[in-house]
């Protein structure tokens, strides 16, 4: 059972180690697609992030002039503390903006909600309304965003968002939101990146304006790009080593926003989380093997123990019928000993009374009656041998073994009209389990006599021929007869289903013949021929005692 256990395991995992390599290899010829595939979704990514991007801009560009226009109706522009508590206010309030100012055209600046001086920025009144974002704002009247690539401030890079306000239709102030450069994907909600993946906002001078965590990458990105705007400002997507990164421009801007992966390490987490699962399945795989193979014993044993206990029943009802019949026959041999006994009792008694019983009549009456009681201590005695419920391995001879059997047998098969003929052979002493022997060669002579019986309604015709053999190592008993034979439908099942094959009997013969023989003597019971004539054979070892050591 452990052998068959560990070899049952070993093709489980031989299938398994098949299946992972299997897998490993397709996931192989498909990475190349997959990352592919994977490419192209980092364009549309790029894309989306512009789109988000953009509307991000345009939601801060709406609420400053929301605010503008809230503060040009309320006249809060006339009045300097108005204007310093409002944008103190509006600042301490939202979360759109890192610094919250407003420049006038006065040149005075507010930032906060605290004035600053020309002198806190180290600039003069004339350069303040020079600045990029004032001056653009002022010119175009209208929205405008700009880089700052140094604020006072924050003294850091930063995008200007301003938008004019007016006071009877003319430009008087610039109202601005500025958003560092470092943080401003933290600040935009709705962009979600995949893991493993970077985004970054390129000039289009190849400059990355926001930062990176990985410095040399920054860098290198920043060359590549360089070179190719050199040669073409329709760009879409480099790789650069194991990195895809595509770009993605920003009108509003003249900038790109860039989203990069680093293929290599985004295939090394699938593979170690392919690994993984595939472990898992694995475990999983093994665990309910285990478990199957474990329920299978346990319900193989339970129908095991059942169907031994069922086969001992039949076997017993087999040897019961057995016993009926030699019962019956003995009882009819028993019958002419003792009749014979019973015959010369009242003979002795008729002479003793007649004062005629001489001495030589009185012994020869006593040795008729001793061989009448042999007999009959024989018979007993071959029967109880027959049928005494001990297997040990026993020393005796073939020839006076089948014939012990055949006087058990003798009334029987008389009755029937069956003749029996033992062929000569040279006897050989054995050692074997002696009634086991004797109970199949019982089986195999009474479906022989069941044959016959069948087949000839002339009783000279039913005959059996037992003919013995030997080689070295076995003993060989056929038992011949020219009856109805074995149909071919059934050839294949007499010896494996307890089934009869005839409209009487008990059915179990044939296969409780071969069971015995297979388990208890290392042998075997073998149709050698189906019909004209029928021949069933009885092999077993001559020396079962040598075979088991």
């Amino acid at each position: 059972m452990i052998k068959a256990n560990l070899k049952f395991y070993a093709i489980i995992l031989l299938c398994t180690i098949f299946v992972v390599l299997l897998g490993i290899n397709i996931f192989d010829s498909s990475k190349k697609q997959i990352i592919e595939l994977s490419n192209k979704n980092k364009i549309v990514t790029s894309q989306n992030i512009v789109t988000v991007f953009n509307s991000w801009l345009d939601e801060r560009i709406n609420s400053l002039e929301r605010i503008s226009k809230f503060m040009q109706n309320s006249d809060i522009l006339e009045n300097e503390d108005k204007i310093n508590k409002f944008i103190k206010e509006f600042y301490t309030n939202q979360k759109d903006f890192d610094l919250v100012q407003l420049l006038k055209n006065d040149g005075r600046i507010f930032v906060n909600g605290t004035e600053l001086t020309a002198q806190d920025h180290g600039l003069s009144k004339e350069q303040i309304l020079e600045l990029i974002w004032f001056e653009e704002t002022k010119t175009n009247n209208a929205p405008s965003i700009n880089f700052i690539n140094y604020h006072n401030v924050l003294q850091k890079p930063t995008i200007n968002l301003c938008v004019p306000n007016h006071k009877d239709g003319k430009f008087i102030a610039a109202f601005c939101g500025v958003v560092s450069l470092d943080g401003i994907f933290d600040n935009i909600a709705n962009l979600k990146l995949p893991p493993n993946s970077y985004t970054f906002i390129m000039a289009h001078n190849g400059d990355i304006l926001t930062k990176m965590s990985d410095e040399e990458l920054k860098n290198k990105i920043q060359t590549t790009f360089k070179e190719l705007f050199l040669k073409s400002d329709d760009i879409e997507s480099i790789n650069l080593n194991s990195h895809f990164i595509s770009i993605a421009p920003i009108a509003l801007l003249d900038w790109f926003i860039g989203a990069g992966t680093d293929n290599q390490k985004e295939i090394n987490e699938l593979l170690q989380a392919t690994l993984k699962n595939s472990l898992i399945l694995l475990f999983a795989f093994f665990t309910l093997a285990f478990i199957a193979n474990f329920l299978h014993n346990f319900m193989y044993k339970k129908i095991k123990n059942k169907q031994d206990e069922y086969e001992i029943i039949l076997a017993h009802k087999t040897k019961m019928s057995e016993a009926g019949e030699l019962i019956s026959g003995i009882n009819h041999q028993f019958i002419q000993p003792v009749n014979s006994i019973k015959l010369m009792i009242t003979t002795l008694q008729m002479l003793q009374n007649e004062k005629n019983l001489t001495e030589k009549t009185l012994n020869q009456m006593l040795q008729n009656g001793h061989k009448s009681v042999t007999l009959l201590s024989d018979t007993i005695e071959i029967f109880r041998n027959f049928y005494k419920a001990s297997e040990n391995i026993q020393i005796f001879s073939v020839k006076k073994s089948i014939q012990n059997l055949l006087s058990l047998m003798h009334a029987e098969l008389t009755k029937a009209n069956i003749k029996v003929i033992l062929q000569d052979f040279d006897d050989v002493i054995i050692s074997q389990k002696q009634n086991i022997i004797q109970q199949i060669l019982l089986i195999l002579i009474h479906n022989a006599k069941d044959a016959l019986i069948d087949k000839f309604d002339d009783m000279s015709k039913r005959q059996i021929i037992i003919k013995t053999s030997f080689d070295e190592q076995k003993c060989y008993i056929q038992i011949i007869e020219n009856g109805s034979g074995v149909d071919i439908a059934m050839k294949d099942k007499i010896f494996s289903e307890p089934k009869t094959t005839k409209s009487y009997g008990n059915g179990f013969g044939l296969y409780f013949g071969k069971k015995l023989a297979n388990e208890k003597i290392n042998g075997n019971l073998a149709l050698k021929n189906m019909a004209n004539p029928t021949i069933f054979e009885l092999s077993f070892d001559i020396n079962l005692k040598e075979v088991n050591d």
